[in-house]
């Protein structure tokens, strides 16, 4: 039995450590420690876990997505901020980033329900894994991440680095 648990603020102190380790682990060959140490003290990021069992325990947890929500008013719509998805090494490829992903979608849908408001999920891709959101129908967005201003707050722009800007609406 998996769950999801979605954590509306940053974790509380005596489980931050823990969090920021397992991100920091289940990521290391690809996100800087520092990017995650960023992401975690601050207030905006949202986290989502899947956990193997129905009650929260971060030692079976083997995936974990960082998110922000945004509300921009001015186009009315309602922007969630994929900010990371990670896997603990032993458990990539067995279908858990797509269970978290699927619920992640799952619980948006539902907490729209009751709004009129254009809900979109964002997301600046590594190009490996640009055919894993397609598949969800995640569309690729011909746009500079300049344009994408909430993205920049997080990300580390770097001039030489091709950015793969993705958009589902949900």
């Amino acid at each position: 039995m998996s769950s999801i648990h979605l954590h509306k603020h940053k974790p509380i102190d005596e489980i931050f450590e823990l969090v920021e380790s397992k991100i920091i682990q289940y990521s290391y060959d690809k996100v800087n420690p520092g990017y995650v140490q960023f992401l975690l003290s601050n207030e905006d990021t949202h986290n989502a876990f899947l956990c193997f069992e129905d009650e929260f325990n971060l030692e079976n947890c083997p995936c974990i997505l960082s998110y922000i929500k945004n509300y921009d008013v001015s186009k009315n719509e309602l922007h969630y901020y994929i900010l990371l998805l990670c896997t603990k090494r032993r458990f990539r490829n067995m279908g858990y980033a797509s269970m978290l992903l699927d619920k992640f979608i799952q619980t948006i849908k539902c907490e729209k329900q009751d709004q009129d408001v254009v809900t979109k999920i964002v997301l600046s891709s590594v190009e490996s894994a640009v055919l894993f959101y397609e598949s969800y129908g995640f569309k690729w967005i011909y746009a500079n991440i300049e344009s994408y201003s909430t993205l920049l707050n997080y990300e580390k722009f770097e001039k030489e680095k091709e950015y793969f800007i993705m958009e589902l609406v949900v």
